[in-house]
């Protein structure tokens, strides 16, 4: 199943444009990257986008939402700075990427995917005389952020199966079983997506 991640409400960050809110990541991920050894810059990012979720009404869940399926690739990137460098550039750089990944969340939470593939397509129209289809790519970036659930879905309900089966603790078994399943899904969306007049990537 395809599901969005907008979250209804009537919050001041709900009320903002999509081009606003795009704009305000982009700037706010520049801002990050450039200035990569300011440690109190990232954590005052962190603790703006923490209140920011309240603000809009989001709260701790869709706080965890967006953190959980991220943790074990915070934990590797901690490790590998902390062996390359040390503790404090770990830390910087895990701050950072926390501050990016809640804003991105404020973003995708509260802006409407038909709102934010208008802003796109709107990006996109200068790549027209190229022979760049702006409502495709704008078509195509929404569907991703549309799948993303899809397949967190898909491995939640494969790891119950495992905990049914008592395999709970052998993670290479579900691998299988969910490349299997985002496989079938992929062709399934193939289909309805030339069903609707889009070529596949064979041209046929």
């Amino acid at each position: 199943m395809i599901v969005g991640l907008y979250v209804p409400g009537e919050s001041i960050i709900h009320r903002l444009s999509a081009g606003l809110k795009l704009i305000a990541l982009f700037c706010i991920g520049i801002i990050l990257i450039v200035l990569d050894g300011s440690m109190p810059l990232a954590t005052l990012a962190m603790g703006v986008a923490f209140v920011f979720i309240f603000v809009a009404g989001l709260g701790l869940q869709h706080l965890w939402m967006a953190t959980r399926p991220l943790l074990i690739w915070f934990a590797l990137i901690a490790l590998a700075q902390i062996w390359f460098a040390d503790m404090q550039t770990a830390a910087n750089v895990i701050l950072r990427l926390l501050a990016l990944v809640w804003t991105a969340a404020i973003v995708t939470y509260t802006t409407r995917l038909t709102d934010m593939s208008t802003v796109i397509a709107r990006l996109c129209e200068p790549l027209r005389p190229l022979g760049v289809s702006p409502d495709r790519v704008a078509f195509l970036i929404t569907l991703t952020i549309r799948l993303i659930p899809a397949v967190f879905e898909t491995v939640r309900d494969v790891r119950e199966a495992q905990r049914a089966r008592g395999l709970e603790r052998v993670y290479l078994a579900g691998f299988v079983p969910v490349l299997t399943r985002v496989l079938r899904q992929s062709d399934d969306l193939s289909d309805a997506l030339v069903a609707r007049g889009f070529e596949r990537w064979d041209g046929s």
